[in-house]
Parts: C-alpha cells; structure tokens; sequence
C-alpha cells in the first residue's frame, strides 16, 4: 500500500516510515510525503495511495489547508486520517470542519507511538475503521452540528473575519456593510456557541453575562459579548479567512437553499 503524508513539517512524514519499516507486517508499505495541499493537487493520480496523513493548518507554507487537502483526498476515494498536534487550540475549528464535510477514518496525535501508526495502518488496509474516542469530540451529534450554530450562514464569515481586525461594532458595520443593529444581532446569537466550543472543547471557563448585563439589553450589552468573540475570531483567524471553509459553508447553504419546507404539523 502507499501511503501519503500532507504535512508541512517532514518529521512528520520520518514518522510514520520509521513506524511502518520497523515491523514485518507494514514494511511492505511505501511512505511518501508533500509539504502541502498545493502539492498534493499536483499529483497527477492520488487514487493509486491506499491512505493519507493530513495535517490541518499549514500556516504561512500555503494559501490553502488541510480542508482542500481533504477535499482532494475524498474525490479520489482515498481514506484520510486527521493528523494533529494535540497542544494547538487554534485548530479546533478546521477539526470541526474537518469532520463536519468529510469522514475522516481517525484522528492520530503527533505523539502517537509507532505501535499505534502501525495497528492504525493494518486496521485501515483491513477496510475497518480504528476506534477512536478522540474523534467523538469533533464529529457531529445529534441537533445541529456546532459548526453550523458558528457559522449560520455565509454572510457571517465576513463578520468574523472583520472581528478579528476591528476594535468595535461601527468598524466592523463599516467595512462588512451592515448596520450596528447587525452586528449586535450577531453578537447575541453567537455567544452562547462561542462559549460552548471554549468550555467543551478547549476546557477554558466561558465568559458568562452578569445580572447587570442581562438587564441592559441586546444593544448595550455588546460590549460584553464583543471581548470575547474578538478574542476567539483572533484565535482563530486563520479559519475564517481559509478558502475552504469559504466554499464549504456556500455549498452547505446551496444545499439547504434546495431542500423543500418542512411541513408544519
């Protein structure tokens, strides 16, 4: 089997060959590597890989992320497993995504052992997929995916984006052409979200409303709500100005654009 690794670091890729080569069982499989997902799509036929390694956030290497590196991957029929710093927060978002539009068969830490590369490649060229308690913290339950509550429609990417480089609601109303009444809509409405993913998935301690902005209102209470979803739209900043999550979120809502109403009972 040949195996592809997408990562921009080629410790990465010395990984998982050393993992492979040291035992008779995997020795067999051919482990290449690219630095990128440009330089995947530059590979002419991908279908001829039995599995890849993706990492998700390649920082200032490429234009592009994982997100596309998956894209690929899954148009071809290759199984993809997530393969992530266990330590980096920012990309919480791209594993929400990541496992939101595609179905990664695993998420492998950085720090897996070669044991568990290599029980994770036979299981996978068995045609099983390895049980993983990591991954039920990323991949959608029941109700509607978290993602879809960050990111309600697509205009709302443009107002993270503006989040993360403005200091208040009349610059991002500015340069994303809404009203402040807008902008405060969408600070209310994202809040609660925003506080979910920091508590479930980042185990930090939400920014939760006192009775004394409870009582103000939706207009000015924002001050409250704008701190920490700058905060988080820094963070993670290099999610909401990723192409990918750009398209995913248009075709999501095209879907949805074309489904029929639901019938009220």
């Amino acid at each position: 089997m040949k195996i592809i690794v997408v990562d921009d670091h080629i410790a990465a890729q010395e990984t998982v060959t050393v993992a492979v080569a040291s035992d008779p069982a995997t020795k067999h499989h051919a482990v290449t590597g690219v630095r990128t997902p440009d330089e995947l799509h530059r590979i002419d036929d991908l279908t001829t890989f039995g599995l890849a390694f993706v990492d998700l956030d390649f920082r200032r290497q490429s234009a592009k992320s994982g997100l596309f590196a998956l894209r690929l991957l899954d148009q071809a029929g290759v199984p993809a497993v997530i393969y992530a710093a266990d330590d980096e927060d920012n990309r919480v978002l791209f594993l929400l995504a990541a496992f939101r539009f595609y179905r990664p068969w695993a998420l492998v830490s950085k720090r897996a052992s070669s044991v568990e590369i290599r029980k994770l490649v036979a299981t996978i060229e068995s045609g099983a997929r390895p049980e993983s308690s990591a991954m039920n913290r990323y991949q959608p339950q029941r109700g509607i995916p978290i993602l879809d509550r960050l990111i309600v429609r697509a205009g709302d990417i443009p107002i993270w984006r503006a989040l993360a480089t403005q200091s208040d609601r009349n610059a991002i109303a500015e340069v994303t052409n809404v009203s402040r009444s807008k902008v405060d809509s969408f600070l209310n409405e994202h809040f609660d979200v925003v506080a979910e993913i920091q508590q479930d998935l980042l185990s930090r301690i939400p920014p939760q409303p006192t009775p004394q902005t409870r009582a103000l209102g939706r207009a000015h209470a924002y001050a409250h709500r704008f701190a920490p979803l700058h905060s988080f739209a820094v963070e993670h900043h290099r999610f909401f100005q990723d192409a990918e999550v750009e398209e995913l979120i248009k075709e999501r809502c095209d879907v949805r654009s074309h489904l029929p109403p639901r019938r009220r009972r």
